[in-house]
């Protein structure tokens, strides 16, 4: 099993340097990262990010939570594939933030791990 090892995201300066990180923290955290991302946000990869926050103002319906399903799986499979999905994208709302939850694994020998994200919804 390969281990993954780079700049700790987000990025942050620890002890006098890059803070860096590996293994499942680092895909924990470059899943956060990539989920937060607005679409367009990054100037030379325009289609990174995970295209949630464009949605947070739109009603609130079967329709959108598939859609948004959908653009989350695309966003892991264009620029995460080696977090696999192990099962489905889950989303939990409430008036002031919507949740997104899932399994992933790095490889069929690692446990699955859950990321949760939290959004919150602006007013």
């Amino acid at each position: 099993m390969t281990t993954l090892r780079g700049m700790a995201m987000p990025f942050r300066v620890s002890a006098g340097g890059v803070a860096r990180s590996e293994g499942p923290q680092k895909v924990a955290d470059d899943l956060r990262h990539l989920l937060s991302t607005r679409l367009g946000e990054r100037l030379l990869r325009r289609g990174y990010g995970g295209g949630v926050q464009h949605r947070l103002q739109q009603p609130n319906d079967h329709t959108l939570r598939t859609l948004i399903r959908h653009e989350i799986e695309q966003a892991l499979r264009n620029h995460l594939p080696q977090a696999r999905l192990t099962g489905p994208v889950r989303l939990t709302h409430d008036e002031s933030e919507l949740t997104v939850t899932f399994d992933y694994a790095i490889d069929s020998t690692e446990v699955a791990q859950r990321v949760a994200l939290k959004l919150p919804r602006s007013s």
